[in-house]
Order: C-alpha cells, then sequence, then structure tokens
C-alpha cells in the first residue's frame, strides 16, 4: 500500500516513514548493493516486512527487512530487488506478487 493512501494524520505518517528509513539504514551491511545510498519509503507490504523506497539515485529498491539491531554481515540480506523505474518495478515483482495474494 503506498504511504501516501493510509488513512492517517500526516504526522503518523511522516514517523513510520522515519522508522521505516532508519531501519533501512541500520541494517545496510558494507558489502551491500544499497550501501551509500538512502532509501525514502513508498509503500509497504502489511503482511510482510517488505518495503518499497525510492533510492537518492532515483532508482526504487523492493526490500524485506530482517529488524536486525545493526548491520546485516551477509550481503543478500536485507534481501532486495532494485529496479530502475516504477513500471519496471510493477512488472517484475508487484504484478507477480498480486497473482500470489490473489490465489
Amino acid at each position: 500500500m503506498a504511504i501516501t493512501d493510509l488513512d492517517w494524520p500526516e504526522q503518523k505518517k511522516a514517523e513510520y516513514r522515519a522508522g521505516w528509513e532508519r531501519q533501512l539504514v541500520r541494517e545496510i551491511g558494507p558489502q551491500h548493493i544499497l550501501r551509500g545510498l538512502t532509501g525514502e519509503l513508498v509503500a509497504r507490504r502489511f503482511d510482510r516486512d517488505d518495503a518499497l523506497f525510492k533510492l537518492s539515485d532515483g532508482r526504487l529498491a523492493e526490500v524485506h527487512l530482517t529488524w536486525a539491531q545493526g548491520e546485516e554481515p551477509d550481503p543478500a540480506w536485507p534481501a532486495t530487488g532494485v529496479f530502475n523505474s516504477l513500471e519496471e518495478w510493477a512488472s517484475e515483482s508487484m504484478i507477480e506478487q498480486h497473482r500470489e495474494w490473489i490465489a
């Protein structure tokens, strides 16, 4: 669900975004694909710990956060897919996830 679509006061949305963005930074280890990038929370899947972030370089990252208390030592975590556009993300990830959701 897009964070902008949540029926929450703007302050709550801002705090929610900030928490997820801090967690993303916390988990990114030295060899992770997102190292050195920041992300703005765009959307999240509420039945999982998956979130979509707009990266500081303009791309999008779909990330499965682990909620670790520090950097993940394995660069495979948090699990991440990077996409060049919203359209690419939709065609390569969202559509299939939607099919699984409704099945």
